[in-house]
């Protein structure tokens, strides 16, 4: 795996900003045809580098998290406020539904845990190699998703 400049939230390319309006709204379609229903929006701030999107239904609640600058998406458990911790998982019925309405790519909890040892990060600037050096993630997806300021 390959990871392309603005990984990790710093230095993104210009003009990559996810559209959360857009997104939320294919997240509103895909929740509707799952009977289930969109129960909050947190965007992207300073930290974390990513929007979240819950989606419940009677049975299951599930984080979808969108990287602010890079057409990816991931699954997660709803975490709490002030909780950084990102627990992925698969949900392949909304990725392939959200890849379907959108541009992003959904990623696997699998891809998500790959070590950052096995991962080409020669694309990332001097500076989000700072920032790796200095939050010390250990896999891709601590990079990809991360609430680094």
């Amino acid at each position: 795996m390959k990871l392309p400049p603005g990984a990790t939230g710093f230095n993104p390319p210009p003009g990559a900003q996810a559209d959360l309006k857009a997104f939320t709204a294919a997240c509103h379609h895909v929740a509707r045809t799952i009977d289930a229903t969109v129960t909050g929006v947190t965007p992207a701030g300073v930290t974390p580098n990513f929007h979240t999107v819950d989606i419940a239904d009677a049975q299951h609640h599930i984080a979808v998290l969108r990287h602010t600058t890079l057409p990816f998406i991931a699954f997660a458990r709803p975490h709490t406020n002030g909780d950084v911790t990102v627990t992925f998982v698969d949900h392949p019925d909304l990725a392939a539904a959200l890849t379907t309405l959108t541009d992003a790519q959904a990623l696997t909890a699998e891809q998500l845990q790959t070590p950052l040892s096995q991962v080409d990060l020669n694309a990332l600037s001097q500076h989000e190699h700072d920032q790796i050096n200095y939050w010390n993630p250990t896999t891709v997806g601590e990079l990809l998703f991360n609430f680094w300021d």
